[in-house]
């Protein structure tokens, strides 16, 4: 036991040595956990755009072009704020920051539906919130669909008899739906708490499995190349587990405990339920990482590919796509990964006021992932790090 605990307090030691003599490691840690998570929350910040000030080069100046006009000024997500003729006059409006996004409408705009031809028109908007351009581009959308509703029966002439048919057996009803728990559909709401989850399992792996290629570069082993047996492998697997977790632990407390209310962002879960799934969570993580780090044979390859995880992260989640309609492979991927089943639960607590019994299968899945990366860690395999 005296043994034990003795390893056990050198891998911690030697854990926090090598943690805190990398720049590298440091960077990924504060910039990836704070800085990535204070930016998706400002880029995101309005969630719910409105009234975003939009200016309109008219080209056209006709009874159509106005019409398209009033009714975009008329959408809650944007208010004209000019009509101009040129476009250089509405990109200095743009540049100078009065206007958030610009449409431009062609001269022939007329002249082409009134032909029954199809007309091109461009919206341009800033980026300096992601939302202004989903925003805008939704308003110009419904704006144009309701200008075609408009139309449409004064064009049915133009059709040929298969299409008038179609028309003339449309359904007038329409189908209007909201969100589950987000009502006010906002697009914050949606990502930032499932990014905030990525954000933990994206750094953690890239810490781990880079201090483990580290070392395999050099040719560091744990006790200096001495063959160890199977307790001294899984004390020192643990204790790496340990020391990340503790790391995690305490940035979870900004992460997923701060930043939600200070962006006003879902945090239903209580602490206790949000320790029960924690837990879990950072275990399967840190002992993916030394498992998914034997693979590497230097610090910078786990830095180039685990960036790029995180759209098919989001994706085999659950939560953009239905997990029942994935394909076998991508299934299997979820359940492999802990980001996955861990996302999927986190929102379910957070947004949605589940129980730890509502989360259950998640957490099946997460303590049988910390054991199967538990026995993956420390097999005995060649260079033991």
């Amino acid at each position: 036991m005296r043994n034990t605990l003795r390893l056990f307090a050198l891998s911690l030691r030697r854990e926090w040595r090598d943690i805190a003599t990398s720049k590298t490691s440091l960077l990924v840690i504060v910039g990836g956990v704070v800085m990535y998570g204070l930016l998706y929350n400002l880029l995101y910040r309005p969630n719910e755009v409105e009234e975003a000030p939009v200016v309109v080069v008219d080209e056209a100046h006709s009874h159509l072009s106005h019409r398209l006009v009033s009714l975009l000024n008329a959408s809650p997500k944007t208010e004209v704020v000019a009509v101009v003729a040129n476009r250089s006059e509405g990109t200095a409006m743009l540049s100078e920051g009065s206007a958030v996004a610009m449409l431009y409408l062609p001269h022939d705009l007329s002249q082409r539906i009134g032909r029954g031809e199809r007309s091109t028109f461009v919206t341009i908007a800033s980026t300096a919130s992601f939302l202004y351009y989903e925003a805008v581009a939704g308003a110009v959308v419904e704006s144009m669909l309701a200008l075609d509703e408009e139309l449409r029966r004064d064009m049915a002439w133009l059709l040929p008899a298969p299409l008038l048919l179609a028309y003339e057996g449309r359904e007038s009803a329409k189908v209007v739906g909201n969100a589950l728990f987000n009502p006010t559909k906002g697009y914050a709401d949606y990502l930032v708490p499932v990014v905030l989850v990525l954000i933990m399992f994206q750094t953690m792996v890239m810490v781990v499995a880079m201090t483990s290629g580290g070392r395999r570069a050099k040719g560091i082993t744990p006790l200096r190349g001495k063959r160890l047996h199977w307790g001294a492998r899984a004390t020192i697997t643990f204790a790496r587990s340990v020391f990340y977790c503790v790391i995690y632990g305490l940035l979870s407390l900004f992460l997923l405990g701060l930043l939600p209310r200070l962006f006003d962002l879902p945090h239903l879960a209580d602490a206790r339920t949000m320790i029960t799934l924690l837990v879990p969570y950072m275990l399967a993580t840190s002992l993916f990482g030394q498992a998914f780090g034997r693979l590497f044979g230097d610090r910078d390859s786990p830095l180039l590919l685990i960036t790029f995880f995180s759209v098919g992260l989001i994706f085999i989640s659950g939560i953009s796509y239905p997990l029942e309609l994935l394909p076998e492979g991508w299934r299997v991927a979820h359940y492999l990964l802990p980001a996955a089943p861990a996302t999927l639960a986190f929102v379910e607590v957070g947004s949605m006021g589940a129980s730890v019994a509502d989360i259950a299968p998640q957490l099946t899945v997460l303590w049988s992932q910390t054991a199967l990366y538990f026995l993956l860690a420390s097999l005995p395999l060649r260079g033991f790090r």
